[in-house]
This record gives C-alpha cells, structure tokens and sequence, in this order.
C-alpha cells in the first residue's frame, strides 16, 4: 500500500474516532446547586465532624421540598413521594400527644408510680424504629431543665425533678457486632442513650450542634401566647370493670392540652409540628437526618395543692428522624402544582419539547424524574414511553443532542367552545394507499370500480409501479444507510419476561362484566349509610376483598403506625418484670388502663386518614398492676381482666367536617354484649399466627401473642386502579377504564377519593395526541363522563377522545460527514492512480 493511500485511511479512521466517540457523562455538564449542596454532603463524616463547625454540619434549608404543613394536610394532596416525611410528621405528632395526655391524666400524687417509667420510654422509642424501616431512623424526647420527675429513681425523693432527661434512640450499623457473623447490616440493632448523661451533653445549650429543634419550642418560660399555642382537646371515655357491662352509661369527660390545632390561615409559628433542616447527627447516627419535633404539654408545677400556680407548659419535645439520603429530591422547575422553595428546582435535562415528572424511589441522587412530551409533540418512532431522568443524566454530549426529543404533531384538532357539541366524524386530509394507486392506473373520467377485464389489462402497469417503488426504495436506503438504535426503555404495557416463549396474556380491553361488578360495588358503598345500615343485612356492611385493592402501599404509614404499637406491647409484655431492679434504678410496673387508652387515642389524634384504633386482648391475657393505695388482698399481685378492648375513635365536627376536630372518644369494647374475640379480623389473625411457628422445629422459647393492634382508614381515602391487570391481581376494578386501547393505554393517577375515573388514556409508541390544550393525555374521568353520555343518547364526543397514527420523523444529515467522505473517495482514487 502506498504511503499516499496510508495516510488517507489513518486520516479517515482518525475522523471517525472523534466524531464516534463523545465525551464520558457528567463532563459537559454544567455544575448546579445539586453539586454545591453533593459537595458539603459530602465533606463531612464520623470521623471529622467534632471538629466542623455547626453552620458546616447543616445543609439550606429549602434542601427539603414540599415539607408537610398541619394546617394544609386536610386542604392538598400529599403525593407518595412525599409519603415518608408526612409519616414522620404523624407520628412526632402522635407521641407529642400520648405524653401530653398521660402526664396531665395521671397527675395525682398516687398516679406516680403508675406513670411510664424508663422502659416503658425506652421500648416505646425503639418500636418507633423498628415498625418503620426506611421511613424512621431515630426517635427521642428531650425534656426541658427541671421539668422531668423520673418515677424509676430509688435514692430520689418524690417530687423532685433532674436537671435533664434527653433518651433517644436511632437505627445502628450491625455489621461489626459479634452476634453478626455474616457481617451483614440487619437494620434490626437499636442504640438508645440518655444524651444528658455525661460532660458536654446540654442539649439545651446554644452550642449543641445536634439541636436544631430546641429554638422552636425550649424554653417556654413567657405565658403571653398559651392561648394560641396550646390547644385544649376533649376526650370521652366509658371504662368496663365487667365482661358485658360499662360502669356507667355515659362517657368520662376530660380535657387536657396539647399542640396546636392549627386553621388554614395559622402562621408557620404556630404549626404543632416543625421540620427542620438537614444536619449531621455527629456522635450519634453519623448520619445527615431531617428532624420532625412536636411539643410536649404539662402541667408545671406538677404536684400542688395551689391550682393557680400551675400553667400548661412545653416541658419537653419529641423528636422524630428521617434520613435525609431517603428523602426525594425534585429537579422538576418550579411551576403551578410544584411549589417551592426547593434547591433542586430547575436542574432536571429535558428538553424544550418536553415536560418534567417527578418520580419517586431515588432519594438524593440525580435521575428521579421523567420527561414526558408536551402538548403538539410525540414520542419518536424508536422511543417508547417518557425519557427517563437517570439515561438523560448518564448520556454523553452527542447522545443528549441527537436525542430526548419530541417530534411536532402535525394537524392538530381545536375543541369547539359550545356546550354539548355535536361531533361529525370527518376522515383525515391524507390519502389512502388505494386513492394513491387509484390516481396512478385509472383516468378521472373512469369509473373507480373496476371490472374483471379491466383488472387485466392493469397487470402491466400494476408491474412498472411495483418496479418503480422498489427501486425507489433501493436508491433511498443507498442515500440513507440505515442506523440501528438501541431501545433505551421498554413500554409500559408490555410483558416484562420475554423469556416465556408460549406465555398467554390478556388482550387490553375494557371488561363490561367488570364494569357492571364495579357499579354494583360503589353502589352499595355509597347506598349504605349511618341513617340505614342498621336495618342492612349483616353481610351487605362488607365490601368484596378485592375492593381494597392498592391499599397495602396506600395506607402503609397507617398501617406501620399499628405495627408501632404492637412492636412496643410485644417488647413490654416479654421483657419487663415490675420486681426487677438495677441498682439505683427501679423496674416498670405492669401496663394500666390509662396507657393503653392513651396509646389508641394518640394514633387518632395523629393521623387524619385513621378514623378508629384499638387494642384488643385475647381472653385472660391482660394482667393489670394493682393501684398503689390498694388494699385487698385478692389484689395484691394485680387484676387479671378477661376481655380488655380499648378503642378510640374521632367525633364529627358540629360544623359538618368529619375529621378536623378537637372531640375524642373511647370505650373497653369488653363492655359489649358481645365478644370482640369472636369477629372473624380476631379469628383470622389468630389462625394467622397460628400457621406462622406451628411447623417450625427450631424454637426454644415460643412467644406467646397477647393482643391484637388495629388502625382503621376510611374507605374514601382508597383510591381504585381501573387499569388492566394480570389475572392473578386481587382487584375489583380492573379493566374497567375506558380508554381506547388501540391507541392508547392507560396509566393510574393517585386518586383523591374512593370513585372512578382516576387515570389517564395516554398515546401508545406510534400515536399521537391532536388536541390543542395542554395535555398530552386523555382524562379518565372525561372518558367516564363522555361515555355515559353516549350511553344515555345524549351528545357527546367519545368517539373523538382517540389518538391518532403519529407521522413519520423527518430524515436528516450531516453535510460535514458527505463532504469528508466525498473528498477521503477523491483522494483514494488519487492515491490508486500513483500506485
């Protein structure tokens, strides 16, 4: 080969290795408030943090968006990406007001003894982490400087206070225990340490570095705003001595106060529960952690014969954390449905033709969005479904300029503005493949319907056509080398295993008998009410199982706030022996009925999705301490109680609200004339339990369960997904949505209430939305609405809410790559001349 030819390839093959290769990801990046904050995340650790100073170890405050507000959860949606902190958000709230009603409830001088003494708060803070992994990572409350009279201490007298009492409890790193010889973290290891004990450990002091929740409640020394920051709640409850009887007809009234009660227009000041910024629990987790701290109201001085002298106080503050690594950053900008403030607004990659989502799952990294294609733009042929966040951040230079991107929608369709308008199907200005061909062999005088005779002598012509477009096609693909796209995501609505060579699915399509099962199902749902479910039918007052479909994930938070108290009853019951003593330190005396009330009342008060909480001892498994002053010797090793079922629920608001109030009540369902042992929740949860260790061969020591926790939701707050399933899917609703499955497929959209219509029809990969509006996706309640219309005889467009064949994506090319390689062949010709 000559030196001339040589240096042409080397020249060729050195364009097209810089014009193939482009940069790695993130170099062409440009640097954001995501890398400024990733940076001081980032610089400290366990090891250097004593030695930082507090401004280093706390992050901007609008590092957490969408922080949850007391006074606008009943008013917005909180979206399940945001689900994690409003739970911690509750159950701050939640403990804030069991200590708050058990200290002003057992505030006699004989209701010392039978206060929550040091287990009691220890187990109670580590059930409160280990109900909640990924959601909770630490729980503490922090009392103020002699406001704490400790009821476990031997050598102090009564009536004293300490100077601090400040136990917490966070999630600790197993690896290296030496019960662990995987040495693999089990996240099922709790540290808990008193972090008053010792020098240096004022919580209250200014130079803490670990408190930034004591300036918002600590110390609560100036009585000019109790009455707006500290709310009088009222609480009813019937007490049963005797299987079958109450002890009087009427509740027990008392009040007690708490945090605030906020309106809608409350100031950020008056809120009950605050969040604050995130910063470094150095010493402690060595974790960056978001702190939700809810006050903690009692009477101080708390044992004086002078009323007057008492005031409701914020004595302490409960502290619930989250780390802040699981929290969902949103890169999404700004806009209506997307407040702010928020650090990370405006660094999400979409493209000018598409719009940003936010997802969920991805805590503090980059990529936890979508961009889906704005109205008058459609997906591109060799894409299917959104532009997913995390290939955006990983592609190169090249890759994010070439790709990404919508294709414009051609032709786009205007709603008329008039009510009730009536649509007349018109067929697009594009002709068909036979009106082509018709216009090519047949003269326009001639009749398009062709005789026999006439079809022969076409066979010619039919031959040139057929000619003519291959050879069309040939020249174009010459011009054209075809380029073979990897596909960067897969679609939604197919089978996610290909593996399966004769796997059988369900054609999408709307279900009538399923449609027909769905309004029989809301129909009794909103047929039954208070006025005449007494006069219904026993088995009418249930909804089929399968109408509770979704409500796992939905009602999760609810769901671990019983897991909670059944975590802490389950440690008490095993573990605390009231004659055991350490030292100085006096053991627990047994569970009493005030706790144990308080408990199902605090996860009322907390948390308005639950409309009812109870706990409900199996029989002759509730062993209460026998009262300080007692006497009878039948007593003196406790009360055993038959049946004991605590239950609190929330009264409705005179005003016509159901769940914003400041009324509870309760009662000890033992007081029925019937049994609770005998419902079919208490059965099966027995049988349950009973096939969960009945087999096993292993165990030593059988725990033995004691009582049941229940939390219950109401049904308007479950939101039904009508869009297709697989046939082992236990939903109701399934394959009722009315999309047009051809064209489209259907997606669920969180859903406010317990109705139908919560889902979007969106353009299946090759269709395109024509409508000029800004949506990119037809709504299912529009599809509901039309539908029954069109049913009813009355005008409607349903027929129109399709989409429609997407137009093909224009071709392009590279003037630089044509004239390189025209000149790269010129002088190889060159070159072959002189060999």
């Amino acid at each position: 080969m000559s030196t001339t030819r040589q240096v042409c390839v080397f020249l060729f093959m050195t364009f097209w290795a810089f014009y193939l290769v482009s940069p790695t990801p993130y170099t062409w990046m440009k640097r954001d408030r995501w890398d400024e904050i990733n940076e001081r995340f980032s610089n400290v650790s366990a090891q250097n943090c004593r030695s930082k100073d507090k401004a280093d170890l706390m992050l901007p405050i609008d590092s957490v968006a969408a922080v949850p507000k007391a006074n606008e959860i009943l008013s917005s949606k909180t979206y399940s990406n945001r689900s994690a902190l409003l739970h911690v958000h509750n159950m701050a709230l939640n403990r804030a007001f069991f200590y708050s009603l058990i200290y002003q409830r057992l505030n006699r001088t004989w209701d010392f003894e039978t206060q929550p003494g040091l287990m009691y708060i220890y187990m109670s803070m580590a059930a409160d982490i280990s109900a909640s992994p990924g959601y909770i990572n630490g729980s503490g409350i922090f009392f103020d400087n002699y406001c704490y009279y400790p009821n476990w201490y031997t050598t102090l007298s009564f009536n004293r206070t300490i100077p601090l009492f400040g136990p917490k409890a966070w999630r600790a790193d197993d690896y290296n225990e030496p019960t662990n010889y995987l040495r693999e973290p089990t996240n099922n290891t709790i540290d808990i340490w008193d972090l008053s004990a010792g020098n240096a450990r004022n919580y209250t002091d200014k130079r803490y570095k670990g408190n930034p929740w004591v300036d918002f409640w600590l110390p609560d020394i100036k009585a000019d705003k109790d009455s707006t920051r500290k709310h009088t709640y009222s609480v009813g409850i019937k007490y049963s001595n005797v299987t079958g009887q109450f002890t009087t007809d009427v509740f027990e009234e008392f009040q007690f106060f708490g945090p605030q009660l906020p309106g809608s227009e409350s100031p950020e000041e008056m809120l009950p529960v605050r969040i604050t910024r995130p910063y470094f629990d150095c010493g402690q987790s060595n974790r960056w952690i978001v702190t939700a701290s809810a006050p903690v109201v009692e009477y101080m001085p708390r044992y004086s014969n002078e009323t007057l002298l008492r005031r409701p106080r914020f004595t302490a503050v409960y502290t619930m954390d989250i780390e802040f690594e699981r929290l969902d950053m949103n890169q999404c900008p700004i806009m209506q449905g997307n407040p702010g403030p928020n650090a990370f607004a405006g660094t999400a990659r979409c493209r000018s033709t598409t719009s940003c989502e936010p997802l969920m799952g991805f805590g503090f990294r980059r990529g936890g969005y979508q961009c889906v294609c704005n109205p008058g733009f459609f997906y591109p042929w060799w894409h299917d479904g959104p532009f997913l966040g995390v290939e955006i951040e990983e592609a190169t230079q090249e890759e994010y300029a070439v790709g990404f991107d919508c294709l414009t929608i051609q032709d786009r369709q205007v709603l008329p503005q008039i009510k009730n308008p009536e649509f007349v199907r018109k067929r697009r200005s594009v002709a068909s493949a036979k009106d082509l061909f018709l216009s090519k062999v047949v003269e326009e005088t001639q009749s398009p319907r062709l005789t026999r005779r006439m079809k022969r002598d076409l066979i010619p012509k039919i031959k040139e056509i057929r000619e003519m477009v291959q050879r069309e096609k040939r020249e174009a693909e010459a011009a054209h080398p075809k380029v073979t796209i990897k596909k960067r995501h897969t679609a939604k609505i197919k089978a996610t295993d290909q593996s399966k060579a004769h796997r059988r699915r369900k054609r999408e399509a709307t279900d009538e008998n399923a449609v027909r099962r769905m309004k029989s199902i809301l129909e009794r749902y909103r047929g039954i009410n208070p006025s005449n479910c007494r006069q219904q039918a026993a088995h009418k007052l249930f909804l089929p199982g399968d109408a509770a479909y979704g409500s796992e994930k939905q009602f999760e938070p609810q769901g671990r706030t019983a897991l909670r108290l059944a975590h802490f009853l389950s440690n008490f019951l095993q573990n605390v022996d009231e004659y055991e003593e350490f030292g100085n330190l006096r053991g627990d005396r047994r569970l009493n009925e005030t706790q144990i009330f308080g408990e199902v009342i605090a996860n009322v008060m907390a948390d308005f999705k639950i409309v009812g909480a109870g706990v409900f001892f199996d029989r002759y498994k509730f062993r209460m301490s026998p009262p300080v002053n007692n006497t009878d010797p039948r007593f003196v090793n406790g009360i055993t109680r038959e049946f004991f079922g605590p239950y609190a629920w929330r009264e409705p608001d005179p005003r016509g609200s159901v769940r914003a109030t400041s009324a509870f009540k309760a009662m000890d369902l033992a007081g029925l004339s019937t049994y609770y042992t005998d419902e079919p929740w208490f059965q099966d949860m027995k049988a349950r339990w009973a096939t969960n260790f009945v087999h096993l061969k292993k165990f030593t020591a059988k725990p033995m369960i004691r009582g049941i926790v229940t939390v219950e939701v109401a049904l308007r707050e479950l939101g039904m997904n009508q869009c297709p399933g697989e046939f082992h899917d236990p939903n109701a609703f399934k394959n009722t949505a009315r999309c047009h499955f051809q064209s489209q497929y259907c997606t669920p959209m969180e859903a406010w209430e317990f109705r139908e219509g919560f889902y979007k029809c969106e353009c299946r990969q090759g269709f395109e939305y024509t409508f000029v509006d800004n949506n990119w996706y037809f709504d299912g309640q529009t599809m509901e609405d039309e539908y029954n219309k069109m049913m009813a005889g009355q005008p409607n467009r349903f027929e129109t809410l399709k989409c429609r064949i997407a137009g093909a994506a224009s071709a392009r090319i590279s003037i630089t790559v044509i004239a390189l390689t025209t000149l790269f062949t010129v002088l190889l010709q060159a070159g072959q001349k002189f060999m």
